[in-house]
């Protein structure tokens, strides 16, 4: 049994506007990408948590591509090339799911 097969993954799902796909902000395309994820192990968030204060954008990038099924990790680097900021938004919601939330409290 491979890795892979061995891993629970889970779907997440990222909806979002693009403002520059139309010829004007207001014709935007709706962008909705779904991805399956692995729960982070202890050691991917303590690498996160270590480079975070370096370079959060990386680290990030590290976690959701450690953590993404291996067949939809090609999917998902070419879709952060086109989208960025999907490796924060993705992130954010694997980190909450292992119990990071700056909400504690509030």
């Amino acid at each position: 049994m491979s890795q892979a097969e061995e891993r629970k993954y889970v779907a997440f799902t990222h909806s979002f506007a693009d403002p520059w796909s139309g010829d004007s902000a207001e014709d935007a395309q709706d962008v909705t990408l779904t991805f399956h994820f692995a729960k982070p192990t202890k050691l991917q968030i303590q690498r996160l948590q270590d480079k975070a204060a370096k370079n959060a954008g990386q680290a990030s990038r590290n976690l959701v591509l450690d953590c993404v099924h291996p067949d939809e990790k090609q999917a998902l680097t070419d879709a952060m090339e086109e989208y960025p900021g999907i490796a924060t938004s993705f992130a954010t919601a694997i980190i909450k799911g292992v119990g990071i939330s700056a909400e504690l409290g509030n």
